[in-house]
């Protein structure tokens, strides 16, 4: 919309140990600017999509996103624009070509890109991630929007995905790979596994069904949810990259609870909270993301 607030995302990526950490940074010659790699949100496009995307652009690195940072505002041309972040870290160690603005991308210690990138605001982003655990995330999603329950003739469990329920399921799938996602589990119901099913297609994986999450099983047995809860907590401990849990509405709840989360607000179909391991002896933190369709 004209006059309306221009909407960004780009990404603050890490590598090496501690005392040798640098940050992936870009050079725009239209600019002559040495920045974090960020750009445009796309039409229907997840923020962490948008990040993701531009990283691969601008540098040729493919990443996963870890956790959210503070977003940066600023006036470009009169016109309010916000800039989301995001903590990544490289997802394969060799970088493909160059698309977007940039005709350079290096690796700088952070100490210097913090005094000589160009923007102050960057160089904030870059503190702001170095005091981010850099664990990967568990995300848990409401399953994509269903048929109704009052149209529906047989077994609830059986309940399908409406048309825009399927475009959600396919959204998301893009959404899980800028995570990194390696591990899926679901309850066994229909609405639950075909949420995951095109991802898992993606990305050559399997869906774990899990029975004890189903809207039926965690009524007649709500401590078989914490069992099933506590089982994937180990396999969250194994996977090498983050992991997706997909459930119910009236489930969720005793889901979160068990991940020590505060309670969290009914989520829309095809909601996802992204749930970060928080400092010793503080609660987990957690980030929503709504759906774009």
């Amino acid at each position: 919309m004209a006059g309306g607030i221009i909407s960004a995302s780009g990404a603050v990526v890490l590598r090496g140990p501690d005392d040798e950490r640098e940050v992936l940074v870009v050079h725009r010659p239209a600019y002559d600017d040495w920045s974090l790699p960020k750009g445009k949100v796309g039409t229907d496009e997840y923020l962490a999509v948008t990040a993701a995307r531009e990283v691969a652009e601008e540098t040729g690195y493919r990443v996963r996103l870890l956790r959210n940072l503070p977003p940066t505002s600023y006036q470009v041309a009169g016109r309010p624009k916000t800039v989301h972040w995001w903590l990544a870290e490289p997802a394969a160690d060799e970088p493909g070509p160059l698309e977007g603005e940039s005709d350079a991308a290096e690796w700088w210690p952070v100490q210097r890109a913090i005094a000589r990138l160009t923007y102050p605001d960057d160089a904030a982003t870059i503190v702001a991630a170095l005091r981010q655990p850099d664990a990967a995330p568990l995300l848990v999603v409401r399953h994509a929007k269903a048929m109704n329950r009052k149209q529906w003739q047989g077994r609830d469990a059986d309940r399908r995905l409406t048309e825009r329920g399927r475009r959600q399921a396919k959204a998301l799938v893009a959404l899980f790979e800028a995570f990194g996602v390696t591990e899926l589990a679901s309850s066994s119901s229909t609405r639950c596994m075909r949420t995951l099913i095109p991802y898992a297609e993606h990305a050559g994986l399997e869906v774990r069904s899990i029975p004890a999450l189903s809207e039926e099983a965690a009524e007649a047995d709500p401590n078989g949810v914490v069992q099933a809860m506590a089982h994937l907590r180990s396999a969250m401990q194994d996977a090498s990259g983050a992991m997706v849990i997909c459930g119910h509405r009236p489930v969720l709840p005793a889901m979160f609870d068990f991940l020590g989360v505060a309670p969290v607000r009914t989520l829309k179909p095809a909601e996802v909270v992204v749930v970060h391991p928080g400092e010793q002896g503080q609660q987990r933190q957690t980030h929503h993301i709504p759906p774009v369709l």
